[in-house]
């Protein structure tokens, strides 16, 4: 009799540990799914003893839209751009998130000048969003939307940038109905200030629209803060070197596209991955790796 209730007290506590273990899911587009800026906020959790075994992965998809628009002649004409709503459900269901961070808008304003129709579609699109993520059971936080065009002078009110800039106000108010928003968008402005301090020629993004390395950075120093306060994790988010951040980055890579081909997307011309099983093995290999340094 001892021995069975032994067991079935340990049971307990394996299936409560189990259920217990973080799992995050990282969604957005092009930026997002480059991963640079992904692997220093995994890097950083993972310095901590609540994310330090958790699952993170990075499902980002390059084009993608929370809006479900496309402009005509999207990639030249061969696809219009893929929309999050496509595959939200095979991605929720297979991968069970205990926690989802989301980050959509740049592409959702289809590179236009402000228009009320685009940004009711935006907004009906992130509402549902999160309307899914939460019906899951999972926690959801929101990203802004980064910044478009930073290296060039703002002449006209119909600088896409100010359409990210609405949206952006947006996704703030919707605090105040409990979604839980962080605003990249005043500390990347901060950051790229004192960059060009330093260095007059520094450039953000050289195609207006995707960072180099140091603006990945900015957008992971400019969200790990927040996200530390809404996770109430202890100390300073510290992302550790670059040597360790870049072994994180490389078993995200594998986890990314074995993921994306095992939920499936519309979107063509994405590396093909390694089977699952084979992924999952790499990456742990990486993170043993990656653990070895500070």
């Amino acid at each position: 009799m001892y021995r069975i209730l032994t067991l079935l007290l340990f049971c307990l506590f394996f299936v409560t540990t189990r259920a217990e273990e973080p799992r995050v899911v990282i969604l957005g587009d092009s930026i997002t799914w480059d991963g640079r800026w992904v692997a220093r906020v995994e890097s950083a959790l993972r310095s901590t003893n609540t994310y330090a075994n958790a699952t993170i992965l990075n499902l980002a998809l390059p084009s993608e839209t929370a809006s479900g628009l496309s402009e005509p002649g999207h990639a030249g004409g061969t696809f219009p751009r893929p929309c999050i709503h496509d595959r939200l459900g095979a991605v929720l269901t297979q991968t069970k998130p205990t926690l989802v961070i989301a980050c959509y808008g740049m592409n959702d304003g289809i590179y236009q000048p402000f228009n009320p129709e685009i940004f009711s579609a935006y907004k009906k699109g992130m509402e549902k969003l999160v309307s899914i993520i939460q019906a899951k059971g999972a926690r959801c936080i929101i990203l802004t939307p980064p910044l478009h065009a930073p290296d060039k002078a703002k002449t006209s009110p119909q600088d896409y940038d100010n359409v990210l800039e609405a949206f952006s106000g947006w996704l703030n108010s919707k605090t105040a109905m409990g979604w839980e928003v962080i605003d990249m968008r005043p500390g990347l402005r901060d950051a790229i200030q004192l960059a060009r301090k330093q260095n007059k020629n520094f450039q953000f993004a050289t195609d207006q629209i995707h960072p180099g390395d140091v603006g990945h950075r900015m957008i992971a120093e400019a969200t790990l803060p927040e996200l530390w306060k809404l996770l109430k994790l202890k100390d300073k988010p510290n992302a550790g070197s670059d040597a360790r951040i870049q072994y994180y980055q490389k078993a995200q890579i594998f986890l990314r596209d074995a993921w994306l081909m095992q939920t499936g997307h519309k979107r063509p011309g994405l590396p093909k991955g390694i089977s699952l099983k084979e992924a999952e093995s790499k990456a742990a290999e990486l993170r043993i790796e990656a653990a070895k340094l500070r």
